[in-house]
């Protein structure tokens, strides 16, 4: 056996691979058990590490066989160790070990004052949490967990010794990961796109593609030979009279691939453009809105880039329409006639403007 190249993991069996019931088998620990039956399927060796002895360890044994979990050794080292160290070591060698008794190595050190105060903070905060929800002490709070998870994040970053450049180095990595986003710039190369044509149907291409690196990233080939990429995250709209109203649209993307189109090779920004439009309705028969202003951007590196486009719904498509038109619409917007052409006072101003 290669040493360096399998591992060996030691586990316990009450409280561990199944609830402790003891002298009982409590009920199975499924996911630890799937977890070890794929951790042997790679090659690496396992074996139970338990207090009990005889009958108690027999049954235990054959309750893992009957889950199809096979150890290399019980309560004993494996023999390419005993011969490795020359005798069978009263501590049983593995490389992991897995026990409810374990406690995390950083629990026995000393607690940085930074440690100590985020302690603290996530306490306070799940005391807030609690009142607020109504729930116990000990009750299960969906608020109060996702606060001690940041702490485990938080501890670790701490235990890695991350301080300065690279603590905030390790944390846009973290976002990016979290938000989906890759850590290198994706190439436009066969092994990285699925092909999804069969799944999203066809939209004027003759096939199209999911990338694999990012859900969010599409590819589209069309007969003449022509590529387009589409990312759905790139773009976000905001509602000019609600800024804290966005959105995604078909409309908004096709105006801003034409101002920013994706190339090759792509590395997604850590936000997306805040695109600020403004629509309203003219014809009650349109449903929600028939016109819509695009007038501006803001990248993802904070700059403002004009745009200044505008359109009116048409035969059940968006068109593009002049300024003026728009400004007339917004002006009768909710007057049926405007829309009819046969509001007087509009074709006048629209007329005034154009000339």
């Amino acid at each position: 056996m290669n040493l360096k190249s399998v591992k060996i993991i030691a586990v316990d069996f009450d409280g561990t691979l199944c609830e402790n019931s003891w002298p009982e088998i409590g009920e199975p620990n499924e996911e630890l058990i799937e977890y070890l039956r794929n951790r042997k399927k790679d090659g690496d060796k396992l074996i139970l590490w338990t207090c009990r002895v005889e009958d108690m360890l027999q049954k235990a044994v054959e309750w893992c066989k009957e889950r199809n979990l096979v150890f290399d050794a019980v309560n004993e080292n494996l023999p390419e160790i005993i011969e490795n160290f020359g005798s069978d070591t009263r501590k049983i060698f593995a490389n992991e070990y897995i026990d409810d008794r374990n406690i995390p190595l950083s629990s026995c050190r000393e607690k940085s004052n930074t440690q100590t105060w985020a302690e603290k903070e996530v306490e306070i905060a799940c005391e807030n949490e609690r009142k607020a929800s109504g729930t116990k002490e000990r009750e299960w709070d969906y608020g109060c967990v996702c606060y001690e998870s940041a702490l485990k994040a938080y501890h670790s970053l701490s235990e890695d010794g991350h301080s300065g450049f690279s603590i905030g180095m390790t944390k846009y990595i973290l976002n990016r990961l979290i938000d989906g986003k890759p850590l290198t710039s994706i190439e436009d190369t066969e092994d990285v796109w699925s092909d999804i044509t069969d799944l999203s149907g066809y939209r004027g291409e003759i096939v199209n593609y999911q990338c694999k690196r990012m859900s969010s990233l599409f590819k589209y080939v069309y007969s003449d030979g022509t590529v387009k990429y589409h990312d759905v995250d790139r773009y976000c709209g905001i509602n000019m009279n609600n800024p804290h109203d966005s959105y995604h649209s078909s409309l908004i993307n096709r105006v801003m691939e034409e101002k920013f189109p994706i190339t090759m090779p792509y590395f997604p920004a850590s936000k997306p453009f805040k695109v600020y439009c403004e629509d309203f309705l003219v014809d009650p028969e349109n449903g929600d809105y028939d016109t819509v202003g695009i007038f501006y951007t803001i990248t993802p590196e904070d700059c403002t880039v004009e745009l200044n486009r505008f359109f009116k719904e048409e035969n059940d498509e968006f068109v593009e329409i002049t300024k003026a038109e728009y400004d007339m619409r917004k002006h009768c917007h909710g007057c049926f006639g405007a829309a009819n052409n046969d509001c007087l006072r509009c074709e006048e101003e629209l007329q005034y403007e154009s000339e």
